[in-house]
């Protein structure tokens, strides 16, 4: 009696599921290794003691249909065809639960909530990802090309001077960030536990809140109106990365949630070298800087993560710096002066000594006048031909020394981070 009521509810089961062609839930990685992957996987379903199930069931289509962020690129271990071909094996993986063969461990997280007739909650999974990956050749004969893992920022920093990144609260339009540290409490704490977050990851920071009181305590500062201030405390910060942190509050009966959202850009270029969005679990709690603390949790290993890959290439592609060239204000010289022994207008020889002396000789000029030359991107080796370690200084000296000794220009030079002022004297 009971193998047949078992048979009757796997055939009304496998009817459910194949009208519903699996269904998949919201998944997020919270991380790797070698041999596994942890998951969160989110769902909601119409019977309490079915939850569990039906969360793991998802998960793993999921994982085969779509696709999780942060593992293998995001996409999907099997295509569409493979899928509809090899069907009796999903079939068999789903209903006789062979998925419970590559779970280490699971466990429920947060509070199961309901809403109207469904019941919803979020399961804390770790897969055997090396033995499903096994198991899918073996038997299903789909292969997934390994990805090639990102070098950590240890190895990075030994390749290259790693950058010093500074937190901020993310401004909309008419703040300042004065005002915002001042009133939004919330964003203060999310730029805190980011910063903290960083920390505990060996990357060096520097403190936004310190940097800022500061600049309004200098004389530079005074006569300047907050848009001003904002812009110079940014440039003049002295990090090479500034990770822009906003906050997202979702308010609902079941529980509240933050989201968080990190973009990472180069200060001296502004480009975009990471940007990520992750909710934290809904909890019956308003404690926002629990729930930040949450959010951050799950998105700061892969924002990280493309920090590295971005900071990894350059390794190989060279480094980003700005070099702007201007004319003092009593200075005889311009950048139309015909100066050096070939007797080239100055802004036609600066071009051609970036040009040769850039990585692979690019560089892009984003302007040139009379009074000054702007060469806003220029790729610059990271290590020089004796295998040193190769430094936006070094780059700012050979400049400075060929303008004074080669070309008989007097003049000036200032570093700030990534980027390089130099000033024509006479």
């Amino acid at each position: 009696m009971k193998k047949k009521i078992l048979v009757i509810y796997l055939i009304l089961f496998s009817f459910i599921v194949n009208a519903q062609s699996y269904p998949t839930c919201d998944v997020v990685l919270i991380g790797q290794n070698e041999k596994t992957i942890t998951i969160n996987a989110s769902k909601s379903s119409s019977k309490k003691k079915y939850l569990g199930n039906a969360i793991k069931w998802a998960a793993f289509n999921t994982l085969f249909k779509i696709g999780i962020a942060g593992y293998n690129n995001g996409k999907p271990l099997v295509d569409a065809n493979s899928f509809q071909k090899n069907r009796e094996y999903f079939d068999d993986f789903m209903l006789k639960q062979r998925c419970n063969i590559f779970i280490k461990s699971e466990r429920m997280i947060g509070e199961i909530s309901k809403v109207g007739r469904e019941y919803k909650g979020t399961m804390q999974i770790e897969i055997y990802i090396n033995t499903l990956l096994n198991d899918l050749k073996s038997n299903v004969g789909i292969s997934v090309k390994e990805e090639e893992k990102p070098k950590d920022l240890e190895q990075i920093a030994e390749e290259i001077q790693m950058p010093t990144i500074m937190v901020v609260p993310y401004k909309r339009s008419g703040e300042s960030y004065q005002k915002i540290l001042q009133d939004d409490f919330d964003r203060r704490i999310a730029v805190a536990t980011v910063q903290e977050g960083f920390n505990q990851k060996g990357v060096t920071t520097i403190d936004f809140e310190a940097k800022l009181n500061a600049a309004l305590r200098s004389v530079n500062f005074e006569m300047n109106d907050a848009q001003t201030i904002d812009k110079q405390l940014i440039r003049n910060s002295g990090s090479d990365v500034y990770v822009s942190v906003d906050i997202q509050k979702d308010f609902g009966y079941s529980g509240n949630r933050v989201s968080i959202i990190l973009k990472a850009y180069e200060t001296a270029t502004g480009n975009v070298l990471a940007n990520k969005q992750n909710w934290s679990p809904r909890f019956r709690t308003t404690q926002m800087d629990k729930l930040s603390s949450l959010a951050i949790k799950y998105v700061l290993g892969d924002f990280l993560d493309q920090v590295s890959k971005r900071f990894s290439k350059k390794a190989t592609n060279g480094n980003t710096i700005v070099l702007n060239v201007s004319i003092a204000n009593d200075s005889m010289t311009d950048m139309d002066s015909e100066v050096g022994n070939d007797q080239l207008p100055l802004s036609d020889l600066l071009r051609l000594w970036v040009k040769k002396n850039a990585f692979k000789g690019r560089y892009h000029v984003q302007g040139s006048v009379s009074e000054a030359v702007i060469f806003d991107q220029i790729k610059v080796p990271t290590q020089d031909q004796n295998g040193n370690p190769y430094s936006v200084s070094d780059f700012a000296f050979n400049l400075w020394d060929y303008l004074r000794s080669d070309v008989g220009l007097a003049c000036k030079k200032r570093v700030d981070g990534n980027t390089i002022y130099i000033t024509i004297l006479e």
